[in-house]
């Protein structure tokens, strides 16, 4: 049955960001603009788009499934490595940002000297930004679906049609204006459900009490049998390069003025994360003991969320949340397929066709990124996968192709830029093929993936240590 008083609130926020996004299409005049806001990105615009960026489908509805089907071990398997990662940032952004490129694979091609590094790098970063869609928008979709009534196959071509639009309209400009607005209101209102469901549970001491009562379990760290110390490790390192090796973020760091306001949003964004993801495991044990007093058992965890929307809270408080379910959904599912379009556009086309004007490369990448919004909302209607799962895979594929040879190639000059390139392949392939195989002799994929990686990037040094540098090869060419 359909609920038109959440479908009336879930329309007039569509409305909202797709009328920034025709605002951002006003202010976009060139490639720069919609690829890098023409880098003048300032430090709370910076700071709040990239918060809005972090939270995701799989922060709200994935990691409160996750507290419901596994306690608060995720605390330890996954939101360390992501605020590590955070903090190992901070330390290397000066940098990035110093070498004043554009995207992840322009670094590549920098610390290698090898510009046909640009394409090599562009297919896993495609390929994670792909999956990543696909699982924000079955997050989205699912949510939506629960609350309103309509059905799933319905929503989610409604909900990828407004991101497809509202980012080919603006670009950066569009996408970071709606990250502020939606980040705020997703800190906000995240703290207000919580705030509200300790009011209705006793408190934090009472809902900690009733959720280890169900399960003594759910307050040790490593879970009941969900984590061993070593996935744990594979898991921290995995998500720890998640944050390295994004091409949203590189885009949003060079978006920045200057090495100054990226340093600033990047510390700012960390103490915001951390606060924000403590009160979303609360609220995650908080849904537990909520929906196991109510007697409203759900089969699939992901559900968990979205049925205490509809089952459990009064409909005001369910609009609250519904609103900042959707601000987390839409502003990082937007910043990934922005950074489709810039990817296809910057390190393919442009890399096979370097004369193509900025007009050209803006129209290629408005074009790509409606391929790939609407493959990926294809693909969504039937998902290989849960979010959880579908994360997971993206970690693994990213920290295994890039965390090694590209940042430790930052520091070490003299890498050899074959090598590089070298390792990024053989890491990809092996951290990838590992998983899919299901994984042997209880070893992690990103364990396999980052230390094929480091032994090809030692052992091509021998091979290639007579070639040119990557610093003098990125000015002399191929």
């Amino acid at each position: 049955m359909v609920n038109y008083f959440y479908l009336g609130a879930f329309i007039v926020y569509l409305l909202v960001v797709l009328a920034i996004g025709a605002w951002g299409y006003q202010k976009t005049s060139d490639v720069a603009d919609f690829w890098v806001y023409g880098k003048e990105l300032g430090p709370w615009l910076a700071t709040w788009s990239y918060v809005a960026n972090f939270v995701s489908a799989v922060s709200v509805i994935g990691f409160i499934g996750a507290v419901y089907g596994g306690g608060y071990s995720i605390l330890t398997g996954i939101v360390l490595g992501l605020m590590l990662g955070v903090s190992g940032l901070y330390f290397v952004v000066h940098k990035v940002r110093e070498l004043d490129q554009i995207t992840f694979p322009d670094l590549i091609a920098h610390v290698t000297g090898r510009e046909w590094a640009r394409p090599v790098a562009a297919v896993p970063l495609l390929a994670n930004a792909w999956v990543y869609l696909i699982m924000q928008l079955v997050g989205a979709s699912l949510l939506v679906t629960t609350i309103t009534g309509v059905p799933y196959e319905y929503m989610i071509w409604v909900i990828g049609f407004v991101f497809i639009a509202y980012t080919v309209m603006g670009g950066l400009i569009s996408v970071a204006w709606t990250d502020l607005i939606q980040g705020s209101l997703m800190v906000v209102t995240v703290c207000l459900a919580l705030i509200y469901m300790m009011f209705d549970l006793g408190g934090i001491v009472s809902i900690n009490t009733q959720f280890t009562s169900m399960n003594s379990a759910n307050a040790a760290p490593l879970g009941e049998g969900a984590y061993t110390l070593i996935g744990v490790l594979g898991s921290l390192v995995a998500f720890f390069g998640t944050i390295f090796t994004s091409q949203a973020t590189i885009v949003r760091i060079n978006a920045t003025k200057d090495v100054r306001t990226a340093k600033f949003h990047l510390a700012a964004a960390g103490v915001i994360l951390s606060v924000f993801y403590i009160m979303l495991v609360w609220l995650g044990g908080a849904t537990t003991v909520a929906l196991n007093n109510a007697g409203l058992p759900v089969d699939n965890v992901d559900r968990a969320f979205p049925v205490l929307i509809t089952e459990y809270v009064p409909t005001s408080i369910g609009v609250i949340i519904i609103l900042a379910v959707m601000s987390a959904i839409l502003s990082t599912t937007d910043t990934r397929l922005h950074s489709t379009g810039i990817t296809t556009a910057r390190d393919l086309y442009q890399y096979f066709r370097p004369e193509a004007s900025d007009q050209k490369l803006l129209k290629v990448s408005r074009y790509s990124t409606i391929f790939w919004g609407l493959t990926a909302t294809a693909i969504a209607v039937n998902p290989p996968g849960t979010i959880i799962s579908l994360y997971e895979f993206r970690a693994i594929l990213l920290t295994s192709a890039f965390l090694i040879p590209i940042y430790i190639a930052l520091y070490w000059r003299n890498a050899a830029g074959n090598a590089i390139i070298a390792s990024i392949v053989t890491g990809s392939v092996l951290g990838v093929g590992w998983q899919l195989g299901g994984g042997y002799f209880g070893v992690p994929p990103t364990f396999v993936g980052v230390g094929t990686a480091l032994i090809v990037l030692v052992l091509g040094n021998f091979v290639w240590r007579n070639e040119t540098s990557p610093t003098a090869a990125t000015t002399q060419g191929d």
